[in-house]
């Protein structure tokens, strides 16, 4: 592999030694004309970016002959995107940013099929910035995004959660890291996202059907993860990150380190978390313990005919599986019916039963300039081993082995009287084997393959795009003698959609969208036969399932001003064929002493629809009010029933207070907040579930940003659940067994950044 990829870069190192154009910029506050210091500027189809010093300049050198859209975004002031068609050897621009207090404005970079702003997205994407996604109590990258609207996790307990969009879940969401879609036994109920929550520099939360781009699976929606741009030319950086959280003990160290030299760029990551048993109000919860250990390396070229990058990532993990079973003084039992005392239970050991994943990934991430279009391709191998240990700690009872190649192709049509136009065509190949003693799925093999294309175009202050897509997936299941019977079913289906927007000002914009998604069955619907531990069920899937399909109208109306913004987003989701489980007639089973229901995967139309309001004000310069409500109603229209696992009405409140304002001194920003979440009672339940009260949860906050010559350091304190409240959390696993959610929390962290070798360019 080494050899290769040298090989390869010393061919493109060769065709890169023609004449270089080189952009060179400053960036001004547009009100005072004074430069601004510490803006990002960055081209996201070279993948390179610059920071401009303290006079407010940058420089972009090695650009091809072409119009690019350079990319501008600074805290406090409103992003802006330029189109720029170079021609000449040095090219120079001045660039003027508004000072905005609201945020409003960022760049959508891979949420749809192009590149827009969130005024010109015709479908709801969310972004979350890398400090508020280190900046939260999250132990894993699924509670990070809850501060999301509309994004709601199911718990299992100690670093593990699942990511719900509007009420949609599992296989049907989409999640992608590293340029390739996460491939990880993800129809679990127990099984989290095997993704270090700190590699992220950016996340992207696409709500509602993005089957045009994704395909199969991504009929609730998509969680991009992006990457961090390289680091700047002839620069070597990197950043040190700490963090303790005192329920659970956790801590988390880690660093990073990433370098350019002369177009080369390299980055090493490597975090591990050790986090104890964690504790509610009211006991120490048993065998709640887990570890993590993320290591991953990019390797990459950066030139003015594109880029080309490889990745290499390993997840490494141990949780302990909760299983509640109690003694008759409410302790909890271990795995050999013993008592444990909330004394003994507060430990760092993971003890039987418990679960150990190891995620192995590797992907190209290529972009290459054609004539005057653009070559984009994504290949990727995944190896997910999923290892369930019950009655030994050294011979694993359940352990599942799945393998996945993927691979992407996109060709971007140069623009023609202010239309783009994209086709391409995506596949995959899927293995996976079972190689313990026991079994809930069977050995299969999956091959898909996909092709669609898409047309935007932008005229005055309308924005129309439309797309089409093709899907074709089969699946071969081998058979295990009283256990799988083998079959072999093949899927098709044509998915689409169709948006508008319209900017009726500089301030107030709307948008509509509607979308055709479509989801094959996985692998546990259609042939589960066992136990699913840590759901506390038995499973019987159903081979003669059809894919899922449905029709979501999504529509929005946003406003922004210089102290208020607000954004309200309604949508409408009608399935047919969707999946579910259910229990007829309270069928059970006896296995091992232990009493089972018996849940089977049937069919039939459901009916989704709610939204998400948010609004923004800016009482005073420093004083900034933040709210955000999400509501979801879901009923299975075969049973008259609500769908399970349905998160209740959320209303989210940060109030906070800046003290510095501007940058003066070593001090570049200090920042207080308080803030509130509620979660009403949620009655509407299928009818295996329980109905959950409300509750309101309190915490607050301080973060502040220290600079000096040669220290950077960014510091956070956060307190969640200050009151120690009782809660029962509708989606957590482990709400029928009598286990509430975690109470009082304080986390502190930080995070320091420092370079070796800084651009001398400039």
């Amino acid at each position: 592999m080494k050899r290769i990829f040298f090989f390869v870069a010393a061919i493109l190192l060769c065709s890169d030694a023609k004449s270089q154009l080189i952009l060179k910029g400053k960036v001004l506050d547009k009100n005072t004309k004074e430069a601004i210091e510490g803006a990002s500027v960055f081209i996201s189809d070279l993948k390179i970016g610059a920071v401009t010093n303290s006079k407010g300049d940058f420089n972009l050198s090695n650009l091809p002959v072409r119009k690019l859209a350079l990319q501008v975004r600074m805290f406090g002031y409103s992003s802006i995107t330029n189109y720029l068609e170079l021609t000449t050897e040095i090219t120079s621009v001045e660039l003027f940013l508004s000072p905005q207090v609201l945020e409003k404005d960022e760049v959508v970079i891979t949420g749809s099929a192009f590149a827009t702003n969130h005024a010109q997205s015709s479908v709801s994407v969310d972004p979350i910035e890398k400090s508020q996604i280190q900046n939260t109590a999250a132990t894993n990258i699924t509670e990070a995004l809850t501060q999301v609207a509309g994004v709601s996790s199911i718990s299992s307990g100690g670093g593990i959660a699942k990511p719900i969009i509007r009420g949609l879940g599992y296989n049907r969401i989409v999640s992608i890291n590293e340029g390739v879609r996460q491939e990880g036994q993800q129809w679990g109920d127990e099984h989290g996202l095997e993704i270090d929550q700190f590699s992220a520099e950016r996340i992207e939360v696409l709500k509602g059907p993005a089957s045009l781009l994704f395909g199969s699976d991504a009929i609730g929606g998509v969680i991009n993860i992006l990457e961090p741009f390289p680091a700047p030319l002839g620069s070597i950086k990197g950043e040190l990150v700490n963090q303790y959280q005192s329920n659970n003990k956790l801590f988390v160290t880690g660093a990073m380190a990433e370098g350019n030299q002369n177009g080369l760029v390299w980055r090493i990551r490597k975090t591990y978390k050790n986090a104890a048993a964690y504790s509610t109000p009211n006991e120490v919860i048993y065998n709640s313990a887990f570890n993590e250990d993320n290591s991953s390396l990019m390797l990459g070229i950066n030139k003015k005919w594109g880029y080309q990058h490889f990745h290499f990532s390993s997840y490494q993990a141990q949780f302990g599986i909760i299983e509640g079973e109690r003694d008759s003084n409410g302790l909890f039992l271990n795995h050999e019916g013993v008592s444990i005392s909330n004394g003994d239970a507060l430990t760092r050991t993971i003890a039987l039963p418990f679960q150990r994943v190891n995620h192995y990934k590797f992907s190209s991430l290529g972009s290459y300039f054609i004539g005057k279009g653009n070559l984009r391709t994504v290949f990727g191998w995944q190896n997910n081993q999923r290892k369930e240990y019950e009655s030994n700690a050294f011979v694993p009872g359940m352990f599942v082995d799945l393998k996945t190649v993927t691979g992407d192709v996109k060709y971007y049509f140069p623009e023609y009287k202010n239309m783009q136009v994209v086709v391409g065509a995506s596949g995959g190949i899927q293995q996976n084997n079972n190689k313990g003693g026991v079994f809930l799925i069977p050995d299969y093999s999956s091959k898909d393959v996909g092709f669609f294309s898409s047309i935007k175009k932008v005229k005055n202050k309308w924005s129309r795009n439309f797309g089409l897509r093709y899907d074709w997936k089969s699946i071969s299941v081998d058979s295990l003698p009283s256990v799988f019977t083998s079959f072999k079913k093949s899927f098709n289906a044509i998915s689409g959609s169709l948006g508008l927007t319209y900017e009726a000002t500089d301030r107030l914009h709307f948008r509509c969208n509607a979308g055709r998604g479509f989801r094959v069955p996985n692998i546990s619907e259609l042939s589960a036969n066992g136990v699913h531990e840590g759901t506390f069920r038995y499973e019987i899937g159903n081979p003669d399932l059809k894919p899922e399909t449905s029709w979501q109208f999504d529509a929005g109306l946003g406003y922004e001003s210089e102290k208020i913004g607000g954004e309200i987003s309604l949508f409408y989701n009608a399935f047919n064929q969707f999946i579910y489980y259910r229990n007829s007639e309270n069928q059970t089973v006896l296995i091992d002493n232990t009493i089972y229901p018996v849940f089977r995967y049937v069919q039939g139309d459901a009916l989704f629809y709610g939204g998400e309001l948010s609004i923004d004000y800016h009482l005073t310069q420093q004083v900034h009010f933040e709210n955000k409500a999400s509501y979801v109603w879901a009923i299975n229209q075969e049973t008259d029933l609500a769908l399970p696992f349905i998160p209740p009405f959320h209303l989210n409140s940060v109030l906070s207070y800046e003290f510095i304002k501007k940058q003066n001194g070593n001090w570049k920003s200090l920042k207080i907040k308080a803030h509130f979440d509620y979660f009403a009672k949620q009655d509407r339940i299928d009818q295996f579930e329980t109905i959950t009260d409300a509750y309101a949860l309190w915490g607050g906050g301080l973060s502040t940003r220290f600079e000096s010559k040669n220290l950077c350091i960014d510091f956070y304190v956060i307190a969640n659940n200050i009151t120690n409240e009782v809660y029962f959390n509708h989606l957590s696993r482990l709400k029928d067994v009598g286990i509430s959610g975690m109470g009082r929390n304080l986390t502190i962290g930080c995070s320091i950044p420092f370079g070796i070798l800084k651009n001398k360019s400039l």
